[in-house]
């Protein structure tokens, strides 16, 4: 395993090698909700859209369930390998493997036996529950696969691979947009077609993903064993991040049933239009972070502490500029962007999402800075402090947001609900930065 590097090359060499791969692989994990929606929303309709997003805190549990997996024993193993601690190294990765596809084929035999009770419990209506149900049972037979694929992305990467980990996932979103065009636009098969194409690309991903581990004896990690206190450790680790994931589950539902009592299924469809194009620079911004995760566990593990301050400085100036690059494109081009993902006749509806966006826009002036604190924290073994701000940043104060906003300010104040949260969260992690600095501990 050829990490050495980690402890070695220059930082703005390694930021590239690692931030720039990272940020194309989140952008391409985002574009699949992006071409369900595109495909979907262009060819099924807006019923058909708001189901997908109906579903979304759904999927987002698997998501969480592979980020803490995959974050943690990414975390593990840097430190691991900073330390030249290769065996626990080793025993992590095979734990972290056993662990998701454990995990991840109970979740599949559960979600298909109750799909139309998740469907009801997650607030579809008599118009589209039965898409909802159909898009939840064909989306769970891929589970496993969703899954490993996230974790393997993160290993490679902190094993020196984080060009074909981005590889990976581009030849599997070619793959998805060539078999959504087959199954929605030529079989006609409707919002199953949207689930299976992205199933069967995440197949595909993981198989690409495993090859490095099964051609070359210099990173292969899979010869540990199973260790029970790994295992909880990489949830303890992990678990700060996954918090973040879930709370975008939760925060997503009550989205979605405060717009449904407000404004019906077309109000979820707007909301989803947002979604998507927020989720490309949050994506963006997440890419960010976690490609320094691997630079900041490695040197954290053997005592670099210099090169961990030079990475964040350089990515927090990062984040910065794509943060003001991002508000200022959505804010000059939300219509255009928007129209991509919502094509309906409705013109409230238009200028209901238009609004939404560009509101929430401001989040991204400030949202970089607390998505790198809170992965910072989880990359040094120190997910508490991550906790603390994923927790205010995607939950706490959105869903008081989503409440109460609303009733102060009509159903427009419920986007406020995002940027305020940023807004509070930024104050809490500067906080928990300065005690870092005052404390010596880093």
């Amino acid at each position: 395993m050829n990490t050495n590097v980690l402890g070695q090359e220059k930082i703005w060499k390694l930021f590239i090698k690692y931030s720039v791969p990272a940020i194309i692989g989140m952008l391409v994990l985002g574009m699949d909700a992006i071409i369900d929606g595109y495909f979907v929303g262009n060819y099924i309709g807006a019923n058909g859209l708001a189901s997908t997003n109906i579903a979304m805190p759904f999927n987002s549990i698997i998501l969480t369930i592979g980020i803490i997996v995959g974050i943690g024993v990414q975390s593990i193993i840097g430190r691991s390998l900073g330390q030249q601690n290769h065996t626990n190294a080793k025993n992590a990765f095979k734990t972290a493997i056993i662990m998701i596809t454990a995990i991840c084929i109970l979740t599949t035999l559960g979600s298909i036996l109750f799909a139309e009770h998740i469907a009801m419990f997650l607030g579809a209506n008599a118009e589209i529950i039965e898409d909802t149900v159909t898009y939840i049972r064909y989306s769970s037979i891929f589970l496993p696969f969703i899954g490993l694929m996230l974790v393997l992305d993160y290993v490679l990467k902190v094993i020196g691979k984080p060009t074909y980990a981005m590889v990976t996932l581009v030849v599997s979103i070619v793959l998805n947009i060539l078999l959504s065009y087959i199954m929605i636009l030529q079989l006609n098969i409707g919002i199953k077609g949207a689930a299976l194409a992205s199933g069967f690309a995440y197949c595909f991903a993981v198989i690409l993903a495993v090859i490095p581990f099964a051609i070359t004896n210099k990173t292969v990690l899979s010869d540990g064993s199973f260790d029970k206190k790994i295992a909880y450790n990489i949830i303890y680790n992990g678990s700060s991040e996954g918090l973040g994931e879930l709370g975008t589950a939760i925060t997503t539902f009550l989205f979605n049933i405060t717009l449904i009592r407000y404004t019906g299924e077309l109000g979820v469809a707007a909301f989803t239009a947002i979604s998507y194009l927020t989720f490309i620079g949050t994506n963006i911004l997440l890419g960010l972070s976690d490609g320094i995760g691997s630079i900041v566990s490695y040197n954290y593990g053997s005592g670099q502490i210099k090169r961990i301050k030079k990475v964040l400085g350089l990515t927090a100036i990062t984040a910065t500029i794509i943060g003001i690059t991002i508000f200022f494109a959505i804010f000059s081009f939300g219509s255009n962007l928007i129209y991509i993902f919502l094509n309906v006749e409705n013109s409230e509806i238009l200028n209901f999402a238009v609004t939404g966006a560009k509101i929430y826009a401001f989040a991204f002036l400030i949202s970089g800075l607390n998505i790198i604190a809170s992965g910072f924290f989880t990359a040094i073994g120190s997910p508490g402090k991550s906790a603390i701000i994923a927790l205010n940043k995607g939950l706490i104060w959105i869903s008081i947001g989503i409440i109460i906003y609303p009733q102060l300010f009509g159903i427009q104040g419920i986007w406020l609900a995002v940027p305020i949260a940023e807004l509070i969260t930024l104050s809490l992690s500067m906080i928990l930065f300065y005690n870092q600095f005052k404390t010596n501990q880093l």
